[in-house]
């Protein structure tokens, strides 16, 4: 089975793609780490830019009967929803907040100015993250309209955990223990691209810019319920808390420790 792992940037896509992995092995089914030719021999995860019908094809071709999961921030290519609207594959999308995606995007964008790396770098503040996120929301758009996936929002994922653990596994037909499942992630350091983890993150922009992203968005804002009760718990514990974005040397050392399991 062919299950991809669509993500808008900064939504908690890495830690949804991770927890899916997580489960099929739970389910009993392991999962394919691709090599060459389709990815590096190190790869930690099954990551394209672009997904197309040719692409799983190619894909199905190698794995046989064995279980995938293939993680993407970009559109479905080709005849991609039509397969995911007629269940030949599998899939799952998350979204966040605009507001809290853009102030995520700006996070990664200091951290890469300060190392000189080149991802994320154009971002300085808020307002240049908009063009991107429009963009990245056709993307999740193409996706959501095949009516046949999973949408989970990142409360949902980070705060609610268990349940969308246990939609995944109803999603591929298995019954598992999401506890335990869970169990595997409780140390943060081992989910990949984890940032701040602040709930409700949105407070920490100015009023004018959340108006903004709040008329720029209102369709969004409509369709989704973003904010939940356990993210505004754990929002309401965190108050007191002093939370910085995670550094470059940390996000290295979750790479290592993702890629040789330690």
């Amino acid at each position: 089975m062919i299950y991809i792992s669509y993500g808008i940037t900064k939504s908690a896509s890495t830690f949804l793609y991770q927890m899916t992995e997580e489960v099929f092995r739970a389910a009993g089914r392991p999962v394919v780490r691709l090599g060459k030719p389709f990815r590096k021999a190190d790869s930690v995860e099954n990551y394209f830019n672009f997904i197309d019908h040719e692409l799983l094809s190619q894909i199905q071709a190698q794995i046989g009967d064995r279980d995938i999961i293939l993680k993407t921030h970009g559109p479905p290519r080709g005849n991609v929803a039509q397969m995911v609207a007629a269940g030949e594959v599998l899939a799952s999308a998350s979204i966040r907040d605009p507001r809290e995606i853009a102030l995520s995007m700006v996070d990664h964008g200091t951290r890469s100015r300060r190392w000189r790396n080149n991802a994320f770098s154009e971002f300085v503040d808020v307002a240049d993250t908009l063009n991107s996120i429009d963009i990245q929301l056709g993307c999740f758009q193409d996706w959501a309209d095949t009516g046949a996936l999973k949408v989970f929002t990142y409360n949902a994922i980070c705060y609610d955990s268990p349940a969308v653990i246990r939609a995944i596994a109803e999603q591929i037909g298995a019954t598992i223990d999401a506890v335990a499942v869970l169990g595997k992630f409780r140390d943060k350091g081992v989910i990949g691209q984890f940032s701040k983890g602040k709930a409700l993150r949105y407070s920490e922009m100015s009023a004018t810019d959340q108006a903004v992203f709040r008329e720029r968005y209102a369709a969004l804002y409509a369709a989704y319920a973003f904010d939940t009760d356990e993210a505004r718990r754990v929002a309401a514990e965190q108050a007191s808390l002093t939370l910085r974005a995670s550094g470059e040397v940390a996000q290295f050392i979750t790479m290592l420790r993702r890629r040789f399991g330690f």
